[in-house]
């Protein structure tokens, strides 16, 4: 999973990756996003059981895939100068790289690391869309961490941003 394989994504039609959280659903169920991760189910009681990990994880991915829904069909109505909508897509990029690295380790049930990331992921795209509607600047955290987690250079992603907008590279 590169960057690269990403960016065009962000310009998609808005669509959930799960068709099953785990946590309202008996299954969770990652839907493919071509070139970036594949599709997967399983029955996530089980799954549970096997690696009480997944449990948390189950959890946050189903907040992750909300916020990054809810920034899809927010971003279009910002204008590109926006620094939000640069900070947004930003999270979303950073939510996309984060389904997929679930992909891989959720067959694994090694999870605990990735809640931890995502969990700090999740906070930061519902505090910057929060702040999004209010007019507010919200409160960054320090995220290199979660995209270095996720195999993805923060500079990059602010570097390909700022490429796609023709704007300087934004916090």
């Amino acid at each position: 999973m590169s960057l690269g394989a990403i960016m065009p994504h962000l310009s998609s039609k808005c669509r959930r990756f799960l068709a099953g959280d785990g946590v309202t659903t008996p299954d969770f169920t990652l839907v493919a996003l071509a070139g970036v991760f594949e599709g997967m189910s399983f029955d996530a009681r089980a799954a549970k059981k096997q690696a009480p990990a997944l449990g948390e994880a189950f959890g946050i991915a189903k907040n992750l895939d909300e916020y990054q829904h809810r920034i899809c069909t927010l971003v279009p109505s910002l204008p590109d100068s926006d620094p939000a909508k640069i900070r947004l897509q930003k999270y979303r990029i950073g939510i996309i790289a984060a389904f997929a690295k679930l992909a891989v380790l959720a067959r694994t049930g090694d999870a605990a690391e990735w809640s931890r990331h995502a969990r700090l992921l999740l906070e930061e795209a519902s505090n910057a869309y929060v702040a999004s509607g209010s007019g507010q600047k919200p409160h960054t955290a320090d995220v290199s961490g979660v995209f270095l987690f996720l195999g993805l250079s923060e500079a990059a992603v602010d570097r390909a941003l700022a490429a796609m907008y023709g704007t300087g590279p934004r916090d």
